[in-house]
């Protein structure tokens, strides 16, 4: 450390004078003026410690007379030559949410040349403030990262010496936390329980973060977990209480940062837990007895879409292909070898989320309806004949299996069953969907046909509105 040379300088008008500045019997400095009418002298108290000293003045005058003037305290303290500075914005710990104007005050005897300014430890790169005296330096603060900062102030005399530091921290709170959910992806649709996971940011670090599941009205703290990363969270919701009705649904989150910013982040889900519609339309009444060959046919469909449709038959099951647009499925069952007279027939529905339907129903079995009616109109039974004569017999016959295959095809045709492939295949065309993509499952669908599917197939109904939500 480099001091400015300082003096003590002393007056007095005697014939005879020696001034003696003394710190103690080691530390005495002697001297005898040279012009008595009027004296002044100088001490050099560089490298003096700190501390109180004593001056003593004598003079003698030609009669050998001696006069004692003191001692007189003389405090030194090499510090307090120092250029003095100090920080009046930020204060210690200041949360900052925007630029930052620093400004403060710097003090010196002799006079300020400059101040400087260390900002987050940069030795290497100070910044010199504006002023001196009063100084000040505007920070633009929207490249720094979030979180604790630091200023050191030091400042410079005319004579180059250099004050003591001043140093404080702030914090930087500019940005709201950051939360989001990674898992599932926003939109996506779910059903049941689903786990949400997701992660909260904030460079001042999380204090808490809290969701809701009733459009914001109460909120409940979630545990966060700590990784290299930055810290995630996770939480499951029951949608079926949530949202028994099914529909657009929003989760939302509240974090909270140590600075005290607060940041709000909501993600939207659709909620499925509506299951597939499912009926048997034929046979019309199940209390009637089957025989042979006969037909159950129905409808199934679903909002989202159906991803399988099983039938169960005894011991006999199987699945239906699922024609995108075309709701209706028909299989013929077989019952001339089956020994019971009766037996449960069971079709399973279940849609993207998982949803499921099933329908079950007893099917009776009559095989004796299956046999031909034979009837004979010639002869009748009060015809006689002997037994020269001939006989000439006339009747007809008739089968069951005939009259329900014509019954069958009315009704189909009622449907437009015969048009059905044929208009769907069409409605797909015109949304874009080419005929290599009709029969594939929703699965290998992207995202953007999955979409036009169900466009046809709310069209395929040729409904009288069709409402539409972006």
């Amino acid at each position: 450390m480099r001091y400015r040379k300082r003096s003590a300088f002393i007056f007095v008008l005697m014939l005879l004078c020696s001034v003696i500045f003394s710190h103690g019997k080691k530390d005495t400095e002697e001297k005898v003026a040279e012009n008595m009418s009027s004296w002044q002298e100088t001490f050099d108290i560089n490298g003096h410690k700190k501390g109180k000293y004593n001056i003593f003045i004598t003079a003698t005058d030609l009669g050998g007379n001696k006069a004692i003037e003191g001692p007189y305290n003389l405090f030194i303290d090499p510090k307090s030559d120092l250029p003095v500075s100090g920080i009046t914005n930020p204060h210690q710990d200041m949360r900052v949410v925007g630029n930052l104007n620093i400004v403060g005050t710097c003090i010196d005897d002799d006079a300020v040349d400059h101040v400087e300014l260390i900002l987050d430890g940069d030795e290497e790169h100070p910044i010199r403030a504006q002023g001196k005296e009063f100084w000040s330096y505007y920070l633009d603060t929207r490249e720094l990262e979030e979180g604790l900062h630091s200023i050191k102030v030091i400042g410079y005399d005319i004579n180059g010496l250099k004050g003591n530091p001043v140093s404080l921290t702030w914090n930087l709170d500019r940005r709201q936390p950051q939360t989001k959910v990674e898992n599932p992806a926003m939109g996506s649709l779910v059903s049941g329980t689903v786990k949400f996971s997701g992660f909260v940011r904030d460079g001042n670090g999380i204090k808490k973060l809290m969701y809701s599941v009733d459009e914001g009205r109460t909120f409940k703290e979630l545990k966060l977990k700590q990784k290299k990363d930055g810290i995630s969270f996770e939480l499951s919701v029951d949608t079926k209480k949530v949202k028994p009705e099914g529909g657009p649904a929003v989760l939302w989150f509240k974090a909270l940062d140590n600075a005290g910013s607060e940041g709000i982040y909501s993600f939207l889900y659709v909620v499925d837990n509506a299951k597939p519609e499912l009926k048997i339309v034929y046979p019309i009444d199940f209390k009637m007895p089957q025989f042979g060959k006969f037909v159950v046919a129905g409808v199934a469909k679903d909002d989202v879409g159906l991803t399988k449709l099983e039938w169960e038959f005894g011991p006999d099951k199987g699945e239906f292909e699922l024609v995108p647009g075309n709701p209706y499925w028909g299989i013929v069952l077989d019952s001339t070898k089956i020994k019971e007279t009766s037996r449960k027939f069971t079709i399973r529905a279940t849609d993207a989320m998982n949803n499921v339907s099933v329908i079950s129903q007893v099917i009776k079995f009559n095989q004796e309806l299956d046999k031909p009616v034979v009837t004979i109109t010639e002869p009748n039974a009060q015809t006689l004949a002997s037994d020269t004569d001939e006989v000439f017999v006339r009747g007809y016959a008739s089968d069951e299996d005939g009259i329900k295959a014509a019954e069958l095809e009315g009704e189909f045709a009622e449907l437009n069953g015969w048009e059905a492939e044929s208009e769907a295949s069409s409605l797909l065309q015109g949304l874009g969907i080419g005929t290599d993509a009709h029969y594939k499952l929703m699965s290998e669908l992207t995202g953007a046909e999955k979409v036009k599917v169900l466009l046809a197939q709310a069209l395929f109904g040729d409904p009288g509105i069709l409402i539409l939500d972006e």
